[in-house]
């Protein structure tokens, strides 16, 4: 099984839902946007820049974490 996917940084179009502390990630708001298949599963999430450098710091991305559990970063 081969996993792929590609971080990306957009400008929101919309309002979105950050993954990571379920917060709002406002239209016109950079975040973190990830596509492609993880473990073999196709994914598409977003979180706020803070949240996904958190997640990072907490090796949460590589280990899994449950979605809008966690406090969004000061």
């Amino acid at each position: 099984m081969t996993d792929f996917g590609e971080t990306i940084n957009p400008t929101a179009r919309k309002d979105h839902k950050c993954e990571w502390c379920g917060g709002k990630i406002a239209k016109g708001e950079v975040h973190c946007q990830f596509k492609g298949k993880w473990q073999g599963e196709f994914q598409n999430w977003r979180m706020h820049d803070e949240c996904y450098e958190n997640a990072e710091d907490s090796d949460s991305l590589q280990d899994g974490f449950t979605m809008y559990e966690h406090g969004r970063p000061e």
